[in-house]
């Protein structure tokens, strides 16, 4: 069965994020950190693939208050705090005359099958001097993926579970390596990001902060 970010998930997802996600709370902290340190807490942050609004939440706790969010699923948008920030369901970069100040989009872009298009309106849509955080999948094998493995059982998830989740996400999520994201988020738009910086990695796992 294909994976699906359906309301089964939607229920569970904060534990089911924790189980899968190396670091996912560390990665959280340093979202929020990076962002109290370099963008006005009135000027507008995008969030890309907010799921049950984790990340709305921790932003509106520091004070911020022109919180935008996209995600793809109704369901977990369903699970998100309505009054905290404007929403937008959608697969794509949601139409809007807005340039912003930082744009997040941690662990979602892997499941964007053609990147480029993508991260190119990203860059469009950010200020100069704006700031993108980007969480990816960057390896799906060798010793790597044995690790991650080994941590998500050490996380309490059964094998079973892993092989039935692994056999789930083929043709669904479309994970890169650490070198392709560099390359290309040098050269978006043509000019491309002029700092480029590995925040945090982790079997399997990788957090960029790029800055226009």
């Amino acid at each position: 069965m294909e994976w699906q970010f359906n309301s089964a998930i939607a229920e569970k997802f904060k534990q089911h994020a924790q189980q899968h996600i190396p670091d996912y709370n560390r990665v959280l902290d340093l979202t929020i950190d990076l962002c109290n340190q370099k963008v006005h807490k009135g000027s507008p942050v995008l969030e890309i693939g907010c799921a049950i609004g984790e990340t709305v939440t921790r932003l509106h706790n520091k004070g911020f208050t022109n919180i935008h969010a996209v995600d793809y699923s109704q369901a977990m948008l369903d699970k998100c705090p309505t009054e905290l920030a404007t929403y937008y369901c959608t697969p794509n970069f949601p139409k809007v005359d807005i340039k912003f100040d930082a744009i997040l989009c941690n662990w979602t872009m892997h499941f964007v099958e053609n990147k480029i298009p993508y991260l190119t309106k990203i860059y469009q849509s950010l200020k100069p001097g704006g700031m993108f955080i980007l969480s990816e999948k960057t390896s799906n094998d060798g010793i790597a993926l044995e690790q991650y493995h080994r941590y998500k059982s050490h996380k309490g998830v059964s094998d079973a579970e892993i092989q039935t989740k692994a056999e789930s996400l083929v043709n669904v999520m479309f994970p890169e390596n650490v070198a392709w994201y560099l390359q290309v988020l040098q050269r978006l738009d043509s000019k491309g990001f002029k700092q480029i910086h590995i925040a945090n990695a982790n079997w399997c796992f990788t957090t960029f902060v790029a800055i226009k």
